[in-house]
């Protein structure tokens, strides 16, 4: 029997704003754990922005974004998908295969964007809009 496809995915998750900010760290592990036990890897998991969404969800009015990239094999995608759907910390999310032409640079970019966050947040994370 032949191993299993293994693909690279970009997942886009609104997370709750108001859970995040009393606890960053255990909202965002939420998503990494998923995916493991979905058998999959993370490659890059950072926040990407927090916005006022276009329509209320669920009395939500604005949304922490949170940006993974993953390798998974395509039967993990549904279970995960339904995962997110019942867990109350994700408003929404997308998940969506990357080409693998690209995903290299992609996830290099996105762990870019992570160590730069990093250097950046102890000095005044709170940025004026």
């Amino acid at each position: 029997m032949a191993a299993k496809q293994t693909n690279v995915y970009e997942g886009m998750f609104i997370l709750d704003p108001s859970k995040y900010s009393r606890d960053p760290v255990a909202t965002s592990q939420q998503i990494s754990d998923m995916i493991v036990q979905n058998g999959g890897t993370v490659l890059a998991s950072r926040i990407w922005d927090e916005r006022k969404l276009a329509y209320p969800i669920n009395g939500h009015k604005k949304g922490i974004y949170w940006l993974t990239y993953f390798k998974m094999p395509g039967d993990g995608i549904t279970p995960l998908e339904r995962q997110c759907e019942i867990t109350d910390d994700v408003i929404r999310k997308l998940i969506l295969k990357v080409d693998p032409r690209i995903a290299d640079a992609l996830v290099q970019h996105a762990l870019a964007g992570e160590i730069s966050q990093r250097k950046a947040a102890p000095a005044g994370a709170a940025a004026a809009e």
